[in-house]
């Protein structure tokens, strides 16, 4: 059995959790790399930047008693006010009135770097524009606000490139950095997880291959348990108790078959011994004992030879041709027998199957059906495209027999024509492994056999 260390890498854990970690990994480059490209267009930024903080401004806007427009004071300090106090070439605003007219700055630094630089003549326009500031370059963030006596004013809004690059770097920094230690802490936590949890799934999987270990030939009765075996796993586990089920039956077919061919043996063993310690016996009767064990034990070759699939060698055959064969090897029998063998019909088809086989079959039926036939009658078979059927002119089969026919060893009772019991059950092993269908039924006169393809 192969070590642990050398299939470690075939387990299903291992190749569920090599599959997560491969896929948290793709997803984590597919991040980094969108991320990435959405953050190498900083002008896109700076004008997302100016907009969000014009957009932020708006919320605090306060109208006084005239109706004109003002930031409230203790608001915008605690979030912005500090920006625009400290970076008045970075980061500002003004509220200004339908002519252009400004009304409030962010800060006087602010109202002095727009006046030196022209940026007070600019004619309220809402849109994103870029412009200079004392030669630092700055985006511009423009939009409308509504009077309360209905007149319009603007809120214009100013970030610099350099504040934007300055914060879209952080912003890449703080990505990168989440990004990785997202994908190592998820990684490491849920692998954890999942490993946990398909070690406790996986437990029934392993205790099932424990229990196969423990199946041998002498306990054909264990079978697998089927307690917490996950639904995927059942059928499989299911199908193999299901198998066990029929090697078990056959382990009892096979000794039972063994039992009755060491029965039917020891009796003529027992009694050729006798007669050769006595030195008495009738010399034709230990021949004819002898006959009568190499018969068995021939048949019991036959039937073994029949269940075995890999026997037979399949082909094309002409069954008009093969049931010659078995009246031509026959007649001498029914010769002595006084019994006529017929032939009605014909197959023109080929039969797809093991030509000795059916041969075989054939001549079983046909054997019992001689010797079962008064002197005078007759043995007919008759050929079709889809049957064969063999009809003797004998007493019949009591009803209570016909289930019993085709099993290994059994005899009527009473029956005057010796015989091991096997012949018929030769003939339902090669009907089977070829997927015809052999029955029987009493005709009065007589019975028939029918074997149907």
């Amino acid at each position: 059995m192969p070590s642990i260390s050398c299939r470690w890498h075939s387990s299903l854990s291992f190749r569920l959790l090599a599959t997560y970690v491969c896929a948290w990994l793709v997803m984590a480059v597919l991040f980094i790399g969108v991320g990435s490209w959405a953050l190498q267009d900083g002008g896109r930024w700076v004008d997302y930047g100016a907009d969000r903080v014009a957009q932020k401004l708006a919320t605090h806007i306060r109208y006084d008693a005239e109706g004109r427009p003002g930031i409230q004071a203790l608001d915008i300090h605690q979030h912005l006010q500090w920006v625009f106090d400290a970076l008045p070439l970075d980061a500002g605003f003004r509220i200004m009135d339908g002519t252009g007219q400004t009304l409030s700055w962010s800060s006087a630094g602010t109202r002095d770097a727009w006046t030196r630089s022209g940026l007070t003549n600019l004619p309220p326009t809402a849109g994103l524009s870029a412009t200079s500031l004392d030669g630092v370059a700055v985006h511009l963030a423009t939009h409308p606000l509504s009077g309360m006596d209905g007149a319009s004013y603007w809120l214009q809004v100013a970030v610099s490139e350099r504040l934007a690059a300055l914060r879209h770097d952080e912003l890449g920094d703080t990505f990168a950095i989440s990004i990785t230690l997202a994908a190592i802490l998820s990684i490491a936590l849920l692998g954890l997880v999942l490993f946990l949890l398909l070690r406790r799934q996986l437990a029934p999987i392993q205790r099932a291959s424990q229990e196969a270990q423990l199946i041998e030939p002498r306990e054909p009765w264990r079978r697998l348990g089927t307690d917490s075996i996950p639904s995927e796993i059942y059928p499989l586990v299911h199908s193999f108790n299901q198998a066990l089920d029929r090697l078990e039956k056959g382990f009892e077919l096979q000794q039972h078959f063994l039992a009755d061919a060491a029965h039917e043996l020891k009796t003529p063993l027992a009694l050729l011994k006798a007669h050769l310690e006595t030195g008495n016996g009738d010399p034709s009767l230990m021949l004819r004992d002898i006959d009568h064990m190499s018969r068995q034990i021939q048949q019991l070759l036959m039937l073994t030879e029949v269940s075995e699939l890999g026997s037979y060698q399949v082909e094309a055959m002409d069954v008009t041709l093969v049931i010659e064969d078995v009246l031509s090897f026959l007649g001498p029998i029914a010769a002595r027998h006084q019994v006529d063998l017929v032939s009605v019909g014909k197959r023109t088809q080929p039969l797809r199957g093991d030509r000795s086989a059916l041969f075989v079959l054939l001549k079983n039926l046909v054997e019992n059906a001689i010797a079962v036939s008064p002197a005078g009658e007759s043995v007919c078979l008759f050929i079709n495209e889809g049957a064969i059927l063999v009809l003797d002119q004998g007493p019949g089969i009591k009803p209570e027999y016909l289930t019993k026919l085709f099993q290994r060893f059994w005899r009527v009772p009473g029956s005057k024509h010796g015989g091991a019991g096997l012949g018929l059950a030769i003939c339902l092993e090669v009907a089977k492994a070829h997927g015809w269908r052999l029955s029987v039924r009493n005709t009065e006169p007589g019975c028939q056999f029918a074997l149907r393809f």
